[in-house]
């Protein structure tokens, strides 16, 4: 079985010391002045940061939920290919990524599994109807403004949720009339990623164009990526405080799974996705707007099982993919109280001409709706919110969800929550079965009252039930009841000298109710270690560790000591007004650490890349 992660750090520890001098040694001196502004700019007002836990912006401090956010310059900072690369450096996220970037990558929140996370863009799901996957290594981080993550049951506002949502909200239009971006970069195994984009504005209308590819002969063998990806963003400012947007993402991709020699056998895939969106926001009267939507996606994915040997075709397996749908939404926002009612519908058709495992049914078109509200209510420094919302989903029954949370600001620097819901997920769409279910309960704090120090800390219970569960000889689908008990800490320094540190630990033990057995595959340790160098000016520098202890079965031949350790650098050699140039360059797992749940499917081990960006 694999060990914890403290014995195999020690002999590591002499390297990644002296690269954290080395990034020290970059620091420029600061007077106590500067210091002083940059705490009061980054932690002053953390707690009025705007957050939409619950489909509509509010301060964090009025949100119960446990939220993390991603911004644009902290995704830029880890020179990222995809959305894949930045949530693997979120605490309390498990990302298994299969290979390089753009490789499969399977999303785990507070060791909720991949198939009870919730992952949208620009308000659109991209988990599948086939085994409710979503694909994130096929999300361009280009086209990213900010990432909103919310950890625990958040069905009152989102539908199927049972272990979080991932809410991806992309760029918008830049005010001036023409600016853009180009950037490309090579690495190891032909590795290249190369980027353009587009944005202004021009008197009512504004736009957003992006267009980028991903190229890799496989950093493991069998593990080459080809993708292509386009996105488009549209708005048009209409009199009377009413806007139109329009968003339009294709992407193309054909992959190597992975290639493993005792079975003599090769997976790869093939994907293509397709989203529109249009909608229009008007305000209605003073405090009141409405929202409306609709969406279009189409899905195509096929599998093959192939021979290494020979090459021969073993099985192929094939799925389309067609939902179209819409949504009404009202806001009202007054100075003590925000309410958001809504109504979402949505016509899924799937259909698949063969399977890996035994289903219930290869082909299936559902109609699904739901209704939902959601209340805040602000009394001086106590907000109380609450929700609920009802799901008709034509495969599973239907379904009530609720939450009630509260959250208590102490003073300027300290905020108290207490949050509890009930939410579910849907099984695949070809299996006949009862959606999954959970009622979790969250406590825990946010505060910045030790000088130049934010910490958050909160404490969990999931309780699932109906969680379908297939024995991995036999392929029988049975039921079980499971209970994850855990927590999670994060802490980051303010910049002292340029140089800011991060830490994020997250526990879970997960057990079944039947016996009291631990949950095989429920990883129960996360590690997240940051130090990061900005200038704000010439340079910047990030080193990520992180560590998994997936607790996998060990017939599986997991690996999973120590960490692994990522070192981004970027260089301005040009700035001058809106014109940048800048060189950045990346290493990846430099002491070829092992972080894997199982064999076939490995990590890469270190490998290099660097690129040049041009802004204008």
């Amino acid at each position: 079985m694999p060990m914890p992660i403290f014995k195999p750090l020690h002999s590591r520890s002499k390297a990644v010391l002296l690269i954290s001098l080395t990034m020290l040694a970059m620091a420029r001196p600061a007077v106590a002045a500067e210091l002083q502004d940059e705490t009061l700019g980054l932690y002053g007002g953390w707690q009025e940061q705007p957050v939409s836990a619950g489909r509509v912006p509010k301060p964090l401090s009025q949100t119960a939920e446990n939220v993390t956010v991603v911004t644009a310059a902290e995704i830029e900072a880890l020179n990222a290919h995809t959305l894949a690369d930045v949530l693997a450096t979120i605490s309390g996220i498990q990302v298994d990524l299969h290979g390089g970037p753009g490789s499969l990558a399977y999303t785990n929140v507070q060791s909720a599994s991949t198939n009870h996370v919730q992952i949208l863009v620009d308000g659109v799901s991209i988990n599948n109807l086939g085994d409710n996957f979503s694909d994130i290594s096929l999300v361009p981080a280009q086209i990213i403004e900010r990432i909103e993550i919310v950890k625990g049951a958040a069905s009152a506002a989102w539908g199927q949720a049972l272990g979080g949502v991932i809410n991806v909200i992309t760029k918008s239009p830049n005010h001036r009339v023409v600016s853009g971006e180009a950037s490309g970069s090579l690495g190891s195994r032909s590795t290249a990623d190369g980027r353009l984009a587009l944005s202004g504005t021009a008197g009512a209308v504004g736009y957003y164009l992006a267009r980028g590819y991903l190229d890799s002969s496989g950093l493991l063998p069998n593990n080459q990526v080809h993708s292509s990806n386009g996105y488009a963003k549209l708005t048009l400012a209409l009199p009377d405080n009413r806007e139109l947007w329009s968003t339009l993402a294709y992407t193309q991709a054909n992959r190597g799974e992975f290639a493993y020699q005792p079975y003599d056998s090769k997976a790869d895939d093939s994907a293509r996705y397709l989203t529109a969106t249009l909608g229009f926001r008007t305000v209605l009267f003073e405090g009141l707007e409405l929202e409306l939507a609709g969406y279009h996606t189409t899905r195509q994915m096929d599998v093959s099982l192939s021979r290494l040997s020979d090459n021969e075709l073993q099985q192929l397996v094939n799925s389309r993919e067609c939902v179209s749908g819409g949504s009404a939404k009202l806001t009202w926002r007054s100075s003590a109280n925000l309410l958001v009612a809504g109504s979402d519908f949505e016509h899924a058709g799937f259909k698949s001409t063969n399977a890996f495992v035994a289903v219930d049914r290869l082909e299936r078109t559902v109609d699904r709706w739901d209704l939902y509200a959601n209340d805040t209510l602000v009394f001086d420094s106590l907000a109380i919110s609450g929700g609920i919302r009802v799901d008709h989903t034509a495969s599973s029954g239907n379904q009530v969800s609720s939450s009630l949370g509260t959250t208590l600001t102490l003073n300027d620097s300290t905020v108290l929550r207490l949050y509890t819901a009930k939410g579910f997920s849907l099984p695949s769409i070809n299996l006949d079965r009862p959606s999954e279910r959970v009622w979790t309960i969250q406590t825990g704090f946010e505060t910045s009252a030790i000088p130049y120090l934010w910490l958050k800390g909160t404490l969990f219970r999931n309780e699932a039930w109906d969680i379908t569960v297939r024995d991995s000889s036999s392929g029988a689908r049975s039921s079980q009841r499971q209970i994850a008990l855990g927590g999670e800490t994060e802490l980051r320094t303010v910049p002292l000298f340029n140089t800011a540190l991060g830490a994020g630990y997250t526990f879970t033990d997960t057990t079944r109710t039947s016996d009291g057995s631990q949950v095989v595959g429920a990883p129960r340790h996360t590690v997240q270690l940051a130090l990061r160098y900005d200038d704000k000016r010439l340079l910047r520098a990030a080193l990520i560790g992180r560590h998994i202890f997936w607790n996998a079965d060990p017939v599986d031949g997991g690996r999973y000591r120590g960490l692994i350790w990522d070192l981004h650098l970027g260089a301005t050699l040009y700035s001058h007004n809106d014109t940048a140039v800048e060189l950045f360059c990346s290493g990846h797992n430099l002491f070829n650490g092992s972080q894997f749940p199982a064999t076939y499917f490995q990590n890469p081990k270190r490998w290099y890349e660097a690129g040049i960006k041009v802004r204008f």
